[in-house]
């Protein structure tokens, strides 16, 4: 058996044990039991999220997995699916690239698509609430390049994931990664503070994307661009 300090979710750069971790058996802790049956696992607060527990946005957990929800669901009703230009019926992958609660992908769950929902590594855990939630979900630190080919990708959804990750690294790169795994007519959505809004926007016309929409107000913005077909004529030869 695994020792008591050996961390079951612990995933990212960990070398692998030969043990197995025990099962639970208190009746409040995760994997005691079985989820609510999908549908309605996707809206339902996890069993073992507990009052006594602060949420990723400062209330109670339960709480915060609702409100979070909510958050999303009003968002893309009233934008998402009708003001930002997106043919959603085109849309068959989408990746929230830092997806928190899963509730963006939650609020997709009756669309002809999937999401995968990204936990980035320097923020707190919630991909157990994303797996308890019946969606897809993976760990992963955008100062690197994500694992898949060149074009995967239909939608790629960022919600102030620049201005986090521009604490740790540069974010042209993350951008370059994003040209090379979205498909050219795939599209970008970008929510985050307004001077990162417009640092993005200016690497995305150096890569001539076409921008649909940007709008800020109150040093907050969001920003939806298509990816183009274009590729520079020539290429700078190596030495």
């Amino acid at each position: 058996m695994c020792k008591t300090n050996d961390d079951p979710n612990a995933a990212w750069y960990v070398p692998l044990q030969s043990c197995m971790h025990r099962v639970p058996t208190e009746e409040n802790e995760r994997g005691s039991k079985w989820p609510v049956a999908w549908p309605n696992r996707v809206t339902t607060a996890p069993y073992w999220l507990d009052r006594s527990q602060t949420g990723i946005y400062g209330k109670p957990a339960p709480d915060d997995f609702t409100a979070d929800y909510e958050h999303w669901k009003k968002l893309v009703q009233k934008t998402y699916l009708n003001g930002l230009g997106i043919s959603w019926t085109n849309v068959r992958n989408v990746m929230d690239m830092r997806a928190v609660y899963g509730g963006f992908a939650a609020v997709l769950k009756d669309m002809k698509l999937w999401v995968m929902n990204v936990v980035n590594i320097d923020a707190p855990d919630t991909l157990p609430i994303i797996y308890e939630r019946g969606l897809f979900g993976i760990y992963h630190d955008w100062c690197e390049s994500f694992s898949t080919y060149p074009r995967t990708y239909d939608l790629l959804h960022a919600d102030h994931l620049f201005s986090n990750l521009k604490k740790r690294c540069q974010i042209d790169p993350l951008i370059v990664e994003i040209d090379r795994v979205l498909r050219p007519g795939g599209k970008l959505i970008v929510r985050d503070e307004s001077s990162i809004i417009d640092e993005v926007e200016k690497f995305l016309r150096s890569l001539h994307w076409e921008i649909r929409m940007t709008f800020s107000k109150n040093q907050e913005g969001m920003l939806s661009a298509e990816k183009t077909t274009w590729r520079p004529n020539s290429y700078a030869s190596s030495s």
